[in-house]
């Protein structure tokens, strides 16, 4: 099966995130603007190697190797620290989420 060419949604994503980027200027807090600079940079890392292994670079093993910073793994939120996901299970579906967040599964038509 023949790769797709991204070419063009790597068009618009490289100029996307440059705007998030600018957007950081407006936020009032100057910690949430560091965060979210630093956030699109390593993005922009990321997005770059996935470019590079689309376009058949060797893969590499081990999280601790690659393009993507170090100093993002030291800082990733610890997985108690994360918000609880919703889960598909035997006795139903996304009831983590239903309930946090309100969400609601099935058809909001009426069956009849």
């Amino acid at each position: 099966m023949a790769t797709p060419n991204f070419d063009r949604d790597f068009g618009y994503l490289a100029p996307f995130m440059d705007k998030v980027a600018a957007a950081a200027e407006d936020l009032p807090d100057a910690s949430a603007r560091e965060e979210l600079v630093r956030l699109v940079a390593e993005e922009k890392v990321r997005w770059a190697r996935i470019r590079e292994l689309l376009q058949g670079a060797a893969g590499q093993s081990g999280a601790s190797k690659g393009s993507a910073p170090k100093a993002s793994a030291a800082k990733a939120p610890s997985p108690a620290a994360a918000p609880p996901l919703a889960r598909v299970s035997a006795d139903g579906v996304n009831r983590v989420a239903r309930r946090e967040a309100g969400f609601t599964v099935g058809s909001l038509k009426d069956s009849r």
